[in-house]
């Protein structure tokens, strides 16, 4: 009987960050982990401990065992609703603590569709470079207000508001206000 090889982390971790655009810093940042100690797990130089690797699941919004490929099939099938708690969800913070991201996509779209709550403290901005080719992005106004600029044009949106842009320019989503602002973000890409 063969023995069968254990799972490649390093590689799984790495997979999962970039499918999430996540650079070493911001997952040191989600995780609580250093960048060095993710960047020696990357390069599997090291053998994380499994509180490293509890960490990393709940900020990649993974569970263990499917980082570990011991998650049962059987177990899968007759599961119907995957949950994920709200300390449980993965974050991002810009380097001003303005702007904040919920990470709510399942990893295994991140390719065509992500979502996100978006956080936003007076002056915080969003500044994104161009996507790809023919990506969008609808944003939804849950508390207070926000300024859409795609470089060509610009709007206000308030509570409850919805407005949908190309994204493969350079734009950016800012709270112009001195209340804090709160949307929901989906990026589609085809």
């Amino acid at each position: 009987m063969s023995q069968a090889s254990p799972p490649d982390i390093a590689a799984t971790i790495k997979e999962l960050r970039s499918a999430r655009s996540l650079t070493l810093d911001q997952l040191a940042a989600a995780s609580g982990i250093s960048k060095s100690m993710l960047s020696q797990i990357e390069r599997n130089k090291t053998n994380p401990t499994v509180g490293t690797l509890w960490s990393l699941t709940q900020a990649l919004g993974i569970d263990i065992t499917d980082l570990l490929g011991t998650g049962s099939k059987m177990n899968a099938k007759e599961k119907q609703i995957s949950t994920m708690k709200s300390h449980q969800t993965p974050e991002i913070q810009s380097a001003d603590g303005k702007c904040t991201l919920k990470i709510l996509g399942p990893h295994e779209l991140v390719s065509h569709m992500e979502w996100y709550e978006v956080a936003l403290k007076k002056g915080g901005i969003l500044d994104s470079e161009p996507h790809a080719a023919g990506t969008r992005e609808h944003i939804t106004v849950l508390e207070g207000s926000v300024t859409i600029s795609t470089g060509k044009e610009e709007d206000i949106l308030t509570a409850g508001d919805t407005a949908r842009y190309a994204a493969d320019s350079h734009h950016f989503i800012k709270n112009h206000t001195g209340i804090p602002a709160r949307a929901l973000l989906v990026v589609y890409t085809p």
